[in-house]
């Protein structure tokens, strides 16, 4: 999701960036401060919950989970920024981040509040936070392009979407987390003929990484995807849960399913469940059945390692979004997530 088109003014002195930028108010009873490296277990567990654990496979909040004493660093910080509510016995009740996406104008933008602790204004205070801090880091570009602020919000989060919309973000698209009980039997879709499968572990992560761009541009991204950013999601995909489609006549990789375990927290009770996080086809070799054939893999593999459910991601709005296929392999829609966008 690059920029779209130049507006003849310059990010500086377009998006209003506060000078100064109040953290949330005392009364709400919370000692406010940056998130720290060790707080990653209180955050992935308050962002997520049993039954609605899908932002946690999200791409955008990986580099937080992963990185989040990377984001406040001193040389990071004018790309990103954290701040965590905690109560009185150091229990993370509320959490505000935000991360410029690599080489873009795009903010995104990440809340949570603990559902106990709702009702006292301290999203909308945790909001305008957020709002003035982003605003603060889209000023530092040079440049004319438009901006943007995005916000993944799951389809239960009331609170969190009234709060984006009066702050005047509007819908851009939603996606589904599809899930498959691998009890039922999975159908067999063999390689097309001259294609061969490759272990993960002999594939250049570059090498996919390029498919990747390629198989998924003209898709609704802030963009390609970046060498930093490639290289710290590709040590979460497990290989014995993922495969690639390789052509040995040409020396190229023509398609993949990447699939990765979330990571349980001492709050969260660890599900028998893999994700298949990535999932294409180059587009010059679509139509010939690798599709059907990395998922009948894929599905293979997670239920052989002994797992009783397979999930994924599905954008029905995004070409080649292979929904006919979730379909016919017995996969159901369940809880929707929404991206919120704000140009600037």
């Amino acid at each position: 999701m690059p920029a779209r088109h130049l507006s003849g003014i310059p990010i500086a002195q377009r998006v209003r960036a506060p000078i100064e930028l109040a953290i949330p108010s005392p009364r709400h009873q919370l000692l406010w401060r940056p998130l720290r490296l060790e707080d990653e277990a209180q955050l992935v567990s308050l962002m997520t919950s049993p039954e609605d654990s899908h932002e946690a496979a999200l791409d955008l909040l990986s580099p937080v989970l992963v990185g989040i004493a990377d984001i406040d660093s001193e040389e990071s910080g004018r790309h990103g920024a954290t701040l965590g509510g905690f109560d009185r016995a150091g229990v993370l009740r509320a959490a505000g981040i935000l991360h410029l996406w690599p080489d873009t104008t795009v903010i995104v933008l990440h809340g949570a509040v603990d559902p106990a602790w709702s009702g006292r204004g301290i999203g909308g205070s945790l909001m305008a936070w957020q709002e003035g801090r982003a605003r603060q880091i889209l000023a530092a570009l040079p440049g004319e392009a438009t901006v943007r602020m995005v916000a993944y919000v799951s389809e239960s989060a009331a609170n969190r979407r009234r709060l984006l919309m009066a702050a005047g973000f509007s819908q851009l698209r939603s996606m589904f987390k599809m899930r498959r009980d691998l009890e039922a039997p999975i159908p067999c879709h063999p390689l097309p003929a001259g294609l061969k499968w490759r272990p993960l572990e002999r594939v250049d992560p570059e090498a996919v990484r390029q498919a990747h761009n390629v198989a998924t541009r003209g898709a609704w991204a802030p963009g390609p995807i970046y060498p930093a950013l490639w290289v710290r999601r590709w040590a979460d995909y497990r290989p014995e849960l993922s495969c690639v489609a390789f052509d040995p006549a040409h020396g190229r990789v023509v398609g993949y399913a990447l699939s990765l375990v979330e990571r349980p927290t001492s709050q969260m009770t660890p599900r028998s469940e893999a994700t298949i996080h990535r999932l294409a086809v180059a587009p010059d070799h679509r139509g010939r059945g690798i599709g059907r054939a990395l998922m009948s893999r894929a599905l293979a593999q997670i239920g052989d390692d002994g797992r009783r459910f397979a999930a994924s991601l599905l954008d029905p709005a995004m070409p080649h979004s292979g929904r006919a296929m979730f379909e016919d392999f017995g996969f159901s829609p369940g809880v929707r997530a929404i991206a919120y966008g704000l140009d600037l």
